[in-house]
């Protein structure tokens, strides 16, 4: 273990060391060093990356991974012209630091809100994801609970960012084991031998050989994004440092903007925002009003028009305007109103055709089966269908089935 620098200072970001072997896999060169700062993945933790350096030409590394054994392997990509890297060879290895530091952040913020679900819910947390946007942590709560109410969520960020507040003092050491027991962890560590644990002021310890900050003041501030099931726990979406700074400047944009657009201060947007869209609904109910109004208007002129059919009856046949399609209902079960009228109408979107095709109930074609026989994706019906196809034309194919050019249903109907 004495071969990982960051177990003994997570804040290591350069270091010298030799290649102590290289092996090939998948185009890649992995080589493990005689010693390394560098973070292999685990525990959730993404794997660091940084680069090599020997004679000034840089090896980038592009993740950093352990095997069974525990040893260290760093996948490096070797420069177009530069020579190989091999066993023997004495170099500098630089850790991508934002990149680490970011990591520490997301992890300790981890720790911080293990205690505080705990010291709150009783809860338990088994798992921890960084990600590249978002961090996660899974939670076990008691009773079987999957989920925390918004007030719950609320206290335990609110304790998060007092505990960082506090400024208190993070170890990360092997301890004796006679020391274990004597310790602030929730958990003993089954396996005694050579463990790692992170404590936090004098309250909080837990095993991790994960790379931390050295003060709780160093996580910033800790944001809470969402919870929600997952595998019988809770699941917790959370921002820590860096990210959760840059998320309350990219909210705070938002809400500003939309106070502007508004015209009211912060605080008053929800309020003002609801009554926005109960506006909006409105003006979109009396919209929808008066374009079946409109559609109607056109019902005399359409059965003037509507055309006889060869056993008896009338057609009415129309392309809509795409702005009536929204009335087109409206307008086929009026006409289909007027005895002995069947009505096929279409209104022509940008992608795509909407169809309605009416009668009266009783004796008379089966359109939905008139839609089907016409390659109109819908149904409904055998008076009354609606459906969708490319174009509108299927309009024109089933009125001339209709009007005895074809059968006005499948033949396996």
């Amino acid at each position: 273990m004495k071969d990982r620098l960051y177990f003994k200072d997570s804040w290591t970001r350069h270091f010298d060391a030799v290649v102590a072997e290289v092996k090939t896999e998948a185009g890649s060169a992995w080589l493990r060093l005689s010693r390394s700062a560098f973070y292999p993945e685990g525990g959730g933790q993404p794997g660091d990356w940084g680069q090599l350096t020997r004679g000034g030409v840089i090896y980038p590394v592009t993740d950093t991974q352990a095997d069974e054994a525990g040893q260290v392997w760093h996948r490096t990509e070797t420069p177009e012209g530069a020579p190989p890297l091999a066993k023997g060879d004495a170099l500098r290895g630089e850790i991508d630091w934002p990149r680490r530091h970011d990591h520490m952040q997301q992890h300790t913020g981890e720790h911080i809100l293990a205690w505080c679900v705990w010291t709150l819910e009783g809860g338990y947390v088994h798992g921890l994801h960084i990600g590249q946007e978002e961090s996660s942590i899974d939670v076990s709560l008691p009773e079987g609970k999957t989920r925390l109410s918004r007030a719950q969520l609320e206290a335990i960020e609110t304790l998060a960012n007092q505990v960082i507040a506090r400024d208190d003092a993070i170890v990360c050491r092997f301890p004796e084991e006679a020391e274990l027991s004597r310790l602030p962890l929730r958990k003993i560590p089954g396996d005694h031998e050579e463990t790692r644990v992170v404590l936090m002021g004098d309250y909080e310890g837990v095993a991790c050989g994960g790379t931390h900050l050295a003060r709780t003041s160093q996580a910033g501030v800790i944001k809470i994004l969402r919870d929600q099931s997952a595998r019988g726990k809770m699941r917790v979406f959370f921002l820590s440092g860096q990210r959760a700074a840059r998320h309350y400047q990219a909210s705070f944009r938002a809400l500003d903007e939309a106070a502007s657009l508004l015209n009211v201060p912060h605080l008053q947007v929800p309020k003002a925002a609801g009554a926005a869209l109960e506006k909006l609904s409105g003006l979109h109910l009396d919209l929808s009003a008066l374009r079946r109004e409109m559609a109607l208007s056109r019902l005399p002129a359409l059965l003037k028009g509507a055309e006889a059919l060869p056993g008896g009856g009338r057609l009415v046949t129309t392309m809509l305007l795409e702005s009536e399609a929204q009335g087109m209902d409206t307008l086929a079960s009026a006409l289909a109103k007027t005895p002995g009228i069947i009505a096929l109408l279409c209104a022509q979107e940008v992608n795509r055709a909407l169809f309605t095709f009416a009668r009266a109930e009783g004796s008379g074609p089966d359109l939905a089966l008139l839609m089907r026989a016409c390659g109109i994706k819908g149904g409904g019906k055998p008076a009354f269908s609606r459906g969708a196809a490319p174009s509108s034309q299927p309009l024109e194919t089933a009125r001339m089935r209709l009007m005895g050019g074809g059968p006005a249903e499948p033949e396996n109907a």
